[in-house]
Order: C-alpha cells, then structure tokens, then sequence
C-alpha cells in the first residue's frame, strides 16, 4: 500500500479547504471526521499526483463516526450553531458553509442498522448504503493541509468500494457521477503514488505478453479494495459477495453494460478491460 500521510501543506490553492476544515474542528472539535466523495478522489489524485481531472470539485462530503442520532443532531446543531454553515431546507444532511460550498454530512457507526444502511429521521423513508464506511476510516490517509489543518481522507482503494456500492443505490438517479468517478480511478492508478508497487509487488504481470499499463493498475487497486475489506470488516465475506455482485453482470459482455455506459468514456472496450481487472484484483486471481 501507499504510504498513509500526504503533505498538501504547501498547496496554497487549498486554503479555502483547510479553513473550512478548521472551523469544522472549531465548532464541533470532538468529532471524528472522514472526507469521502468527489473532493477526496481530486486531494488523491489531482492535488497529490497531478492526475487530470476534467471537472473538479469545491464539493465536501464530510463523513461522522457517529453513537446515534442524537449525536447526528447535536452535530448539526454545532456546525449551524457557529454561524458559519447553514442548514438545506429540505436535504437533512445538507450544509452550506459561508453560503458558497456545499457540504453533505453522512453519519455512519452507531447509526447503522444490521445491512449496514441507515435510514433518516424522523420517518426512516430516506435510505442511504453506508457500507465501507467504516472500513474507509479505519484505513484512511492523514492529509496535511495549510494552515496547520490536517483531515482524514478515504484511500483510493476504500473510495473505489464505495463508488461501487453509492453506483448501485443511485445509478438511475445520478447516471454518469459514480461511475466516471470508479473508471477515473481504474484508469490512474498507477500513476497515484503505486508504479512501483508495479514490480515490488506484482511482477509477474510484466511478463504477460499482453501486458497492459492501465490494466495491471485496475488489477492491484482491486487487491488492495478487497484488502482493506478484508481487514477492516468482521464478516468481510458477504461484503466482498455485495460488490462482486454488483461487478460481475457489468463485466459480461452479454449483460447490461451500464456502468461502463454511464462511464462515458472515449475509449468503453479499454474501461470494460479495467472493470474486469479489478474484478480478478478483487477476487484474487492471480493476473487480471
């Protein structure tokens, strides 16, 4: 794996987020606090490793390890209480903060109930899949931002997992965010801080005769997606069996081929190849 610090310090273009980060802290300092979504892929790989990104964010999806919904309100009632963010009017878990950057906060822990979902208040009638959650916190990168901030950020290989699973519950809905998200990834893995992991660690894919650049990242981002499953989740088995099911028709070329689609990417027969490697990364066969 990679190493578990990135020192952003020096980024001055991120000073914005770092005092959004502070006053996070200030207002509700006791939070444990995990930045997921489309502004932790841009810290990873735009920000990190110069990867290009056709439409970066100023989005924050701030996860909470929270007890209960309690603590979620009393969350809330700080962040609003500081006078700095304020409340969606009709999205619960929705915050603007200096009336410009919108921010979704996402409970998770003490929340969940046994499938790993939660289900919002006051009527449950709003369902969100959280698996992943938890096993992104437990392996996330300690970022350094300026101003002396810092903030835990989902890893690339957690944040492909939950791409996967957020791609299932609101493909209809959101058609093409997730899954250029997960191809982007699958595309840059490799140059994200892992070409030598390449023949550290997994050697013996050069000597295919088809070798693949591109692929053989997909490939290891898939074995190291199932290793923090593996390690972080106490019945990593029927996880491992939820995003493999999710995979497996969008890799059959006689299936439905909607994540792929939605992707929209120039070049559908490479990103159908890099879904597959993933697929063999995560199901630990040995070459994609």
């Amino acid at each position: 794996m990679t190493a578990s610090s990135i020192d952003l310090a020096g980024n001055n273009g991120l000073d914005w987020l770092a005092r959004l980060i502070g006053d996070v802290r200030a207002a509700a300092p006791r939070a444990d606090m995990l930045m997921v979504g489309a502004m932790a892929r841009d810290l990873l790989l735009m920000h990190a490793h110069g990867v290009r990104i056709a439409r970066a964010t100023v989005d924050v999806d701030l996860a909470f390890a929270i007890e209960d919904w309690t603590g979620f309100e009393r969350l809330c009632a700080q962040l609003t209480g500081s006078g700095l963010f304020k409340a969606h009017r009709a999205v619960a878990h929705r915050l603007y903060y200096r009336e410009t950057v919108q921010i979704d906060v996402i409970p998770f822990g003490g929340v969940e109930r046994p499938d790993r979902s939660i289900a919002w208040p006051p009527d449950g009638s709003v369902v969100m899949n959280v698996l992943g959650y938890r096993e992104a916190m437990a392996s996330a990168k300690n970022v350094k931002l300026p101003q002396d901030q810092s903030v835990k950020v989902v890893s690339l290989p957690a944040l492909t997992v939950l791409k996967v699973l957020a791609w299932e519950q609101r493909h209809n809905i959101q058609p093409d965010k997730d899954a250029s998200d997960l191809m982007l990834v699958l595309r840059n893995y490799l140059d994200a801080g892992n070409a030598e992991r390449l023949y550290l660690e997994a050697a013996h894919l050069l000597e295919n005769d088809d070798f693949d650049y591109q692929v053989a990242g997909a490939w290891l981002l898939g074995r190291d997606a199932a290793a923090v499953i593996l390690t972080h989740n106490k019945a990593p088995a029927e996880a491992i069996r939820r995003v493999t099911g999710i995979i497996e028709p969008e890799i059959d070329p006689d299936g439905p081929l909607r994540l792929i689609g939605q992707a929209q990417g120039v070049n559908p027969d490479q990103d159908t190849r890099l879904l597959a490697a993933f697929y063999k990364g995560f199901t630990q066969e040995r070459k994609p």
